[in-house]
Parts: structure tokens; C-alpha cells; sequence
């Protein structure tokens, strides 16, 4: 009897788990799907606001952390400011730090990372770029390492060395092999899980045709 006890409880508990697992995976893949639409200043934030709840509540999970700093470095990129732009990344920084105590082995991480440093480039080129460049590449290594798959590495190290002067090794040829890499990586690339980031495959194809065919 007590076995049976026993039984009918750890399955209710399992059963909760479950529903608990499944309930989280459809909000934030409900979300994530925002991002597609997402334009404005105002729709970049309500996204952080959101993810950043999601991990208030499930603080043991990386990817709303990630998404929380990827909304915070995509309002970076649409606002006008340099001040704002900074202030938005420095969050970025912030929730991107929490996933990597959680996670700190996840190419996606390294990727974001890299982007992030992109972003502190875009605000002062001349006096940041050499530094950040360099951090961005270091972060990109490192997604590699951790997953040689990711497309999304190859576009954001192609978009780093695009904007790298030739004399320092950058330009279009060198980063046109890597957007390329980055095109067959994409057509072959599926996520281990839906809320992995899926993002960058349209921007690295714009890239490619704009700087590395005959067409413009």
C-alpha cells in the first residue's frame, strides 16, 4: 500500500514537472517569436522586460538571460544616442554575465558576446574600435570551440573583420570567405532545442550580396 502511495505521488510530482517544463517552453518560444516583428525602441524593451520576468521565475535556465541581453543589445542598435546606446549594452552585459555563471560552456553565449562588442565599436569606431575588435574575435573563437556548427559565429566574425581596416588583415575578401561559411553553416544548422537562437541568416546574406558578388 505504501508503495503504491509512493508511486501515485511521484508521478503527480513528475507529472507537475512536466507541465511546469512545457508551460515555460511555449511562453518563451511564444516570445521569441517576437523578435521577428520587433522594430522600435519601445518593442525591443517590452521584449527585455519580458524575458527578464521569465528569469526572475526561472532562475536556473540561461536562455531567458540571453534573450533578456540580446533584446537590451538590439535596443542599443536602434537607439539615437551614444549615452543610451552604452547604457543599453552595459544591461546586455549584465544579464549575459548571469547566463555564463549558469551555462558558461554555450557557443551562443560567446556569440552574443561578440555581437555586444560589435556594438561598442558602433559608437566610437576610431577610439574603440582596436580594443573591441579584438574582444569580439576572442568571444568568437570561443563559440567556435564550443560549437564549430553555429552559423552565427561566421556571420559575426565576418561582420568584425569587415569593418577592420585591410592593413590589420580586415576588408571585404577575408570576411566574404567567412559570410560564405556562414551561408552553407545556416542551410545546414538545426537547434538542438526551439529556444535556441535561430537569428542572423538574412543579415549575413544581405552582407554576402552586398559586398562579395558582382551584383552591386
Amino acid at each position: 500500500m505504501k508503495k503504491t502511495i509512493l508511486l501515485l505521488v511521484m508521478s503527480a510530482f513528475l507529472s507537475g514537472a512536466y507541465c511546469q517544463d512545457e508551460n515555460y517552453t511555449m511562453i518563451m518560444v511564444q516570445h521569441i517569436k517576437s523578435f521577428g516583428m520587433a522594430q522600435t525602441p519601445d518593442d525591443f524593451q517590452n521584449l527585455a522586460n519580458t524575458f527578464e520576468r521569465i528569469s526572475n521565475a526561472e532562475s536556473d535556465q540561461w536562455p531567458p538571460l540571453y534573450y533578456t541581453a540580446f533584446s537590451y543589445v538590439n535596443l542599443s542598435f536602434v537607439s539615437k544616442t551614444n549615452e543610451d546606446k552604452d547604457s543599453y549594452l552595459d544591461k546586455a552585459q549584465t544579464y549575459l554575465d548571469k547566463a555564463f555563471e549558469i551555462y558558461p560552456d554555450e557557443s551562443e553565449l560567446y556569440a552574443l558576446q561578440g555581437l555586444l562588442h560589435e556594438g561598442r565599436i558602433q559608437i566610437d569606431p576610431v577610439g574603440r574600435g582596436r580594443i573591441y575588435s579584438m574582444k569580439a574575435n576572442e568571444a568568437l573563437e570561443k563559440a567556435k570551440q564550443y560549437n564549430p556548427e553555429n552559423p552565427r559565429t561566421y556571420y559575426l566574425m565576418g561582420l568584425n573583420i569587415l569593418h577592420t581596416p585591410e592593413a590589420f588583415g580586415g576588408g571585404a575578401e577575408p570576411a566574404c570567405k567567412l559570410f560564405q561559411t556562414a551561408i552553407e553553416k545556416y542551410k545546414t544548422y538545426t537547434p538542438l532545442n526551439v529556444l535556441l537562437p535561430t537569428w542572423g541568416a538574412e543579415r549575413n546574406n544581405q552582407l554576402f550580396t552586398e559586398n562579395c558578388t558582382n551584383e552591386n
